[in-house]
């Protein structure tokens, strides 16, 4: 009876340190293939999402450094646009070019590559017509109205990037030539 209590406190205390399941008197050393499955089943559920989290924010810091890059390269070709002199800027649509300047600047639309990205450019020009009433009669103290047919121009820069140009950022301003 002694030897039947020794081996019972014997394997308790194997299943109570870990080396075991202690079931009926037997210490089971071992784990089943059905445990087994159940815990990767819960395991894979918790991971899975994990690692899609973590791809799509490495890959969203990216495309967001790609956007900062295309951004400040449009914000410079704006203001290569903006120092040409007010005749060099060719009203409509240019793209894919090199538009040079009298006063020897020149802004360059082909395209650029970054970040295994081709980033297209193009500038669009319009002449805006700019009325305004600033001249007062020193006699009729009346504001007259004056008016510049030639003397404005809006200028907006695009780039596009990406699978389909997936990616579209634009930039504008007016120039006036007074």
């Amino acid at each position: 009876m002694h030897l039947v209590h020794a081996a019972a406190a014997k394997s308790s205390r194997n299943a109570a340190a870990g080396r075991g399941l202690f079931i009926k008197g037997k210490a089971k050393l071992g784990v089943s293939l059905v445990e087994i499955m159940v815990a990767l089943t819960i395991l894979s559920m918790l991971a899975l999402p994990g690692f899609m989290f973590l791809f799509e924010y490495l890959r969203g810091g990216s495309e967001l450094g790609d956007y900062h890059q295309v951004l400040n390269l449009l914000e410079k070709k704006l203001e290569l646009a903006c120092a040409l002199d007010f005749s060099s800027i060719p009203v409509g649509e240019s793209g894919d070019k090199l538009i040079e300047g009298a006063n020897g600047r020149s802004v360059d639309l082909r395209p650029s590559e970054i970040s295994k990205n081709l980033v297209q450019f193009k500038m669009k020009v319009e002449v805006l017509p700019l009325g305004f009433s600033a001249i007062s009669d020193p006699v009729s103290r009346e504001l007259q109205r004056a008016r510049a047919e030639n003397s404005y121009k809006k200028i907006e820069v695009f780039a596009q990037w990406g699978k389909n140009g997936r990616h579209k950022l634009n930039l504008l301003t007016y120039k006036a030539d007074l």
